[in-house]
């Protein structure tokens, strides 16, 4: 396959995005915290992509993954699935420098202002919760480096796939050789032989366009 062949994933069902009510995150919060969020929160709509923009507020991630690229650059370092929350140490410190977020597949997010939550909730409350989510995020790092070292490419390309066909309810999932080589950090060619070996196992299918 070329650098601009799409891989597709393909799956068996695909449901509709969640509503921010349906978000595990936002059923946790206190009712005055949900009608705050509800008040100043918009849903929207991402494309395999498309960044996300650093500003003051969050975003539930209803469907899709996105991921964490430093620097911008092409490598990816971790993924925000579907029902996590992206921006919460940006609510607590605005304008610092933070990796870039891009929708890795199309995704859908409710994106609401984190002023009124802090509001309801107090700094305290804010910055205990980001100190975990750091200690959680160290962690996974971690994870992920260990897998990196001690994992060949069609496992790890394996990880991938199940964190995208999870985070995108199913649905098909269009990506090219090039997109899947940064998520890993390996060459195209490295990709294609490692898609070739998951096919040859009947574990994925995968098509040209």
């Amino acid at each position: 396959m070329q650098t601009t062949t799409g891989l597709t994933a393909l799956a068996s069902s695909f449901r509709v995005p969640l509503e921010i009510r349906d978000h595990p995150v936002f059923q946790a919060l206190p009712l005055d915290a949900q009608a705050r969020i509800e008040a100043s929160g918009r849903r929207v709509a991402l494309s395999a992509g498309d960044v996300l923009p650093n500003y003051d507020g969050l975003y539930f991630i209803l469907s899709g993954v996105a991921g964490l690229f430093p620097d911008g650059g092409r490598i990816c370092v971790t993924a925000v699935t579907a029902g996590s929350v992206h921006g919460w140490d940006q609510a607590l410190e605005p304008g610092a420098r933070r990796p870039q977020a891009r929708a890795l597949i199309d995704t859908v997010v409710y994106r609401a202002a984190a002023a009124p939550l802090i509001e309801a909730m107090g700094w305290v409350w804010l910055t205990r919760l980001v100190a975990l989510h750091a200690m959680t995020r160290l962690d996974a790092l971690a994870t992920e480096a260990a897998c990196n070292a001690s994992h060949l490419v069609p496992e790890r390309l394996a990880k991938w796939l199940v964190r995208l066909h999870c985070g995108g309810n199913g649905a098909p999932l269009f990506l090219t050789q090039a997109d899947f080589g940064g998520m890993l950090g390996v060459q195209r060619t490295s990709v294609n032989a490692a898609a070739a070996r998951l096919q040859a196992q009947d574990l994925v299918r995968f098509g040209r366009g």
